[in-house]
């Protein structure tokens, strides 16, 4: 997304350093050539002050030597709107500067203040319409806070990226991914439906509902299981209606912090379609498995870490 800096580093691995309010998660994914990607490093650090993290970074980029690779980061759910709009017709060169002119009724900022980035929205069915693309909008405020944070503790920071792209790096490993797949994340207080295709993005639907609100058990949460349902639904939807793809069949849920007992069968019972959950020690080589609440805290820095383009957009 964001691209920020160039420099000769080792270039088959990627260091990703997330944060949040309360804590630091760090993950170094490398790839060899005809290998599956290795995880040499997974670690979470908890913080008691967002004042204390940029000690905390510099202290972990010191142990981990996390500063011989490039580093990738990712922004907070709250922290940037994804939009999709019709996209301008302009030459590449023009995009940008053409996007900043529609989006800026639909963000409660000064375009002045934004920071933008675009990708596109694949194999559309368009009917006397333009073609639509997804837009990044960021406070360039709070893209420089995150910066200048990472950059001040030692790292090499290269891209700013969005969770959005960090699941789709982890959907592209998965088998179901070859037909597509619906990639269900659910954070601590909100979550991500994301729709890949051969490690393509093609939806992404935002939920205000997290891994905290679900309970240990399907009885508990059944009322928030059925609206995500419900999301998943209009994502499978307006994907079929939209985009030229046959129909998806398979749901992955990402890690969970705790088990919620009977969770798969539930969703599966509701969609009517093939419902399981993500070990992601399954897909990525590592020294240690990693248990289900470490996979749960740390999947975006994994996925993040997954990067293999070095071009942003």
């Amino acid at each position: 997304m964001f691209g920020l800096f160039k420099q000769t580093m080792d270039q088959n691995a990627w260091v990703a350093v997330c944060t949040n309010e309360a804590s630091i998660a760090v993950a170094r994914v490398r790839r060899s050539k005809d290998m599956p990607p290795s995880l040499e490093l997974c670690q979470l650090q908890a913080v008691d002050s967002i004042s204390l993290q940029g000690a905390e970074i510099a202290r972990l980029t010191k142990l981990y030597h996390l500063d011989r690779q490039n580093c990738i980061s990712t922004l907070n759910l709250g922290d940037y709107s994804l939009l999709l709009v019709e996209a301008p017709d302009v030459p590449a060169a023009e995009l940008r500067a053409a996007i900043r002119w529609r989006v800026k009724d639909l963000i409660d900022f000064h375009l002045d203040d934004a920071v933008i980035d675009v990708f596109d929205v694949p194999n559309q069915r368009i009917t006397g319409k333009n073609s639509m693309i997804y837009a990044v909008v960021a406070k360039s405020d709070r893209v420089r806070q995150q910066i200048d944070l990472l950059t001040q503790s030692g790292l090499n920071l290269e891209v700013i990226d969005i969770p959005e792209l960090a699941i789709k790096n982890i959907a592209a490993l998965l088998p179901e991914d070859v037909a597509g797949v619906v990639m269900l994340y659910l954070g601590p207080g909100s979550g991500l439906i994301a729709i890949t295709r051969q490690a393509t993005l093609y939806l992404s639907r935002r939920i205000d509902i997290g891994s905290e609100q679900l309970g240990d058990d399907v009885d508990i949460a059944r009322s928030k299981l059925d609206r995500i349902v419900i999301e998943i639904q209009r994502s499978l939807d307006y994907y079929e209606s939209n985009f030229s793809q046959p129909a998806i069949t398979n749901v992955v849920l990402a890690p969970l912090p705790h088990p919620v007992k009977g969770i798969e069968q539930y969703l599966a019972g509701q969609l009517g379609i093939a419902v399981r959950s993500l070990d992601i020690n399954a897909l990525i080589d590592s020294e240690e498995p990693l248990d289900m609440a470490i996979q749960s805290e740390c999947l975006i820095a994994i996925g993040a870490a997954l990067r293999e383009e070095a071009k942003a957009l």
